[in-house]
């Protein structure tokens, strides 16, 4: 059973990726795994439809003790299906330097071994360059990779995505590279050519103390439109990443929201209340920074997060 890892940062592009990936081998038996750093799942839905088993893992990293158990026991599981390919979706801050030694824990408790392929990094190609030096878990997750795409190109000049390629072989020489928006590149012969690059595991930097801090916001308010869109304006500037669900007086919409970037996409599928992930890039400040402007613009809405 091949096994595939989809690495990259808040926002890179990996859930767009998995989407392609899944119609491109959609003749195929398919495992998926995906791993939402908030308490609720988001990503999930945005893949309903398609003919896959799915197991999501909520909360933390599966590279992390906080989940890392029930990540093996869940790759255990689908050993025992009769499945040609697992996808493993990674969250954004996930350090992967201990997959080897994950793998050779399933092997333990299943007495059976994945054909581990190996992994495919998403690059941000409008803020990797602002990101790289403070984000440890992207160096990882490219020393770790056999192939790195660096998505949204269109959004970057020529000249700094020669700077991000240049970095990704400081980091990585081996790796594959290849430029794309939206993740449109061919991706069976991606898949083809895979090689795995040995790496010596390490212990993942994934620990309880390098969680950053995220909330959720719950409710069954409908909101104006926007009024919405000007709050996600203002805290998106305390966010490294802002997705999920809401219900205004104009419909449901996607809310999707990398660094200074909101889109709020249609949703065209009726949803119980809102719900929307924040990703602090500012640590516990978030929190106080949320409350203020969330006062500001809905002061008779109460918050629950």
């Amino acid at each position: 059973m091949k096994l595939i890892l989809l690495t990259g940062f808040l926002g890179a592009g990996k859930t767009t990726l998995l989407k392609k990936l899944l119609n491109a081998y959609k003749t195929k038996k398919i495992g998926v795994m995906m791993n939402e750093f908030g308490e609720t799942s988001i990503d999930g839905r945005l893949i309903l439809g398609n003919d896959f088993d799915l197991i999501e893992l909520t909360n933390g990293s599966i590279f992390c003790a906080c989940l890392k158990e029930h990540f093996i026991t869940g790759l255990a599981e689908f050993l025992n299906h009769n499945l040609e390919i697992v996808f493993v979706e990674s969250s954004g801050v996930a350090d992967p330097s201990n997959m080897e030694t994950i793998l050779e824990m399933v092997l333990k408790i299943s007495g059976k071994n994945y054909d581990y392929a190996g992994s495919i990094c998403i690059v941000d190609g409008l803020y990797f360059l602002k990101q790289f030096e403070v984000i440890s878990a992207l160096k990882k997750q490219i020393f770790y990779a056999n192939e790195v795409i660096i998505n949204k190109a269109d959004l970057q000049i020529p000249k700094e995505l020669e700077v991000i390629e240049a970095k990704i072989k400081e980091i990585n020489p081996e790796a594959g590279i290849v430029r794309a928006s939206f993740c449109e590149i061919p991706l069976r012969a991606m898949i083809s050519k895979l090689t795995v690059v040995k790496r010596m595991a390490m212990v993942s930097g994934n620990t309880w103390e390098t969680r950053p801090n995220t909330k959720v916001i719950k409710t069954k308010e409908v909101f104006d439109y926007q009024t919405f869109k000007n709050f996600l304006n203002e805290i998106k500037r305390s966010t490294y990443r802002i997705k999920g669900f809401v219900q205004t007086n104009q419909g449901v919409f996607e809310v999707s929201s990398v660094n200074d970037f909101v889109v709020l996409n249609p949703w065209n599928e009726p949803i119980e209340k809102t719900e929307i992930v924040l990703i602090s890039s500012v640590g516990i400040r978030m929190i106080s920074d949320l409350l203020k402007i969330w006062k500001k613009y809905f002061d008779d809405i109460p918050i629950s997060i």
